[in-house]
């Protein structure tokens, strides 16, 4: 063969290269602007592409085609790497786009830990390495992998708490006990996961709180997830009462103070048991569900109530007892309640009320938020609001109108006035509230004893009666 004809097969591969390179950087350079108008997640990796991976290769091509290096010379050997390491971050790029980018809303790509994207990615740049050392350099693996293995025991002793980390990451990754958005309890912590990384996770702990928990102790204590099945949680409340109050009326009172506290689920129904007899008295649970974002306000509303109603019912929570008391000399341990004709006589407006029979009056205690009575509720005397404020609404629910709000010393619950009659309103407590319930004989006790004061009571309930009777005629209308 003549030189003229090494030449021409030398010049051929080179025209072809020279040729190629240009047209495939037009063609990539116009497929990048359509992602780019389409907003395609593909757009990105193909500019990376573009900008540095075609000139590694192009580079390669030269030294090898146009100026003839061997593979074995320096320059390929340098330039060849550089295009193995391009190649692997690009594939990286092209994986990252395809696979999690672009997947939809929902499905499993989006569901996959960074943990498992991470160590793809260690495992695609181990193998480009290899294949560099093996393939560009001409090394034998086998040597490579002997001083990689001692190496590693050395390493792995030197990293044992981080490796632990590492390896018990990838098997809860395997299980999948828990993902990002579940709200957890391992041991003492609690919160929502907000990352899962490859050395531990990290909880959105109530209060705004981040508390970083290590795989390794993931890996050993026993994790409670409140999403799984639903996102809820069971919660117990303990409460003693006195040995003289019947057990049947406290647990009827705990269930119907759970039912209307708003955040108490109604499946699965509260539960309320009668648990011990303790030393001071005895010892109730009442168990409840609720969502897992409510637990705190929840429980906090609920204890509340129960004082409350205990207070409305007569039901004593006890005082743990530790000295010996002489009732005798000192009296019964505890505060004395007011009396109801005492509250009356103090809001200034009523007459003498001395004759009136103590069992007609009696005081009730009412929380924030809690319905005194609702529309049809059979009622027997009239309120009088000694501390706080009502609002005195028509309908029920989200659809209640208000129609009057009662302060101290007003009078409502009116259908009662005569006897035993439903209400036609709702009353609901707008803040801690203190009433007293008069009985019919003493409500006509006290307004033949104070004409004024019926004559005043009177234009107020019918100037009551009319605003509710225009809300139910707005709300027909409606």
């Amino acid at each position: 063969m003549t030189p003229s004809d090494l030449a021409g097969l030398a010049f051929g591969p080179a025209l072809a290269v020279g040729l190629g390179l240009p047209l495939a950087l037009l063609a990539m350079t116009e497929a990048i602007q359509v992602a780019g108008r389409r907003g395609h997640p593909l757009a990105g990796p193909l500019r990376w592409t573009r900008n540095w991976f075609m000139p590694a290769l192009a580079l390669v091509l030269f030294l090898r085609v146009a100026a003839g290096l061997p593979a074995s010379s320096l320059p390929v050997r340098l330039a060849e790497t550089a295009l193995w390491i391009l190649a692997s971050a690009g594939a990286l790029n092209y994986i990252n786009s395809l696979v999690f980018e672009a997947a939809a809303p929902g499905s499993w790509a989006t569901r996959v830990p960074r943990l498992l994207r991470d160590l793809v990615r260690v495992l695609l740049v181990a193998l480009a390495g290899a294949v560099v050392y093996s393939q560009v350099w001409g090394k034998d693996l086998s040597g490579a992998l002997t001083a990689l293995g001692v190496s590693s025991i050395v390493v792995g002793l030197a990293l044992q708490e981080p490796l632990g980390n590492l390896f018990s990451g990838v098997m809860l990754l395997m299980e999948r006990p828990f993902e990002v958005g579940d709200h957890i309890e391992v041991g003492d912590v609690s919160g929502e996961v907000k990352e899962i990384n490859w050395r531990s996770a990290h909880l959105k702990a109530f209060g705004g709180l981040t508390q970083v928990v290590p795989n390794s102790v993931l890996n050993k204590e026993v994790i409670t997830n409140y999403s799984r099945p639903r996102r809820m949680r069971m919660e117990m409340i303990e409460v003693s009462f006195s040995y003289d109050d019947a057990p049947n009326d406290v647990r009827d009172t705990l269930l119907e103070v759970a039912a209307e506290t708003p955040g108490v689920l109604s499946a699965p129904a509260p539960i309320a048991a009668t648990l011990n007899f303790g030393d001071f008295g005895i010892a109730y649970r009442l168990i409840y569900r609720t969502l897992e974002e409510d637990r705190w306000p929840v429980r906090g509303e609920l204890m509340t109530r129960i004082w409350y109603a205990a207070r409305r019912r007569g039901l004593n929570m006890p005082y743990p007892v530790t000295v010996n008391l002489d009732y005798e000399q000192k009296g019964v341990f505890g505060r004395t309640p007011p009396r109801a004709r005492d509250l009356l006589a103090g809001l200034g407006r009523f007459p003498d009320l001395s004759g009136v029979p103590e069992a007609t009056l009696e005081a009730l205690d009412f929380g924030r938020r809690e319905v005194l009575f609702r529309e049809g509720d059979l009622l027997t005397g009239v309120l009088v609001l000694i501390r706080g404020e009502v609002s005195l609404q028509v309908g029920e629910g989200e659809g209640a109108v208000e129609i009057a709000r009662a302060g101290p010393g007003e009078l409502f619950g009116e259908s009662g006035m005569y006897g035993r009659q439903a209400s036609s309103l709702r009353a609901v407590a707008l803040e801690d509230c203190v009433v007293v319930r008069m009985a019919p004989d003493a409500v006509s006790e006290v307004f033949e004893r104070s004409p004024p004061l019926a004559r005043e009571v009177g234009q107020g309930l019918e100037a009551r009666r009319r605003a509710a009777q225009a809300a139910r005629e707005s709300r027909r209308q409606a």
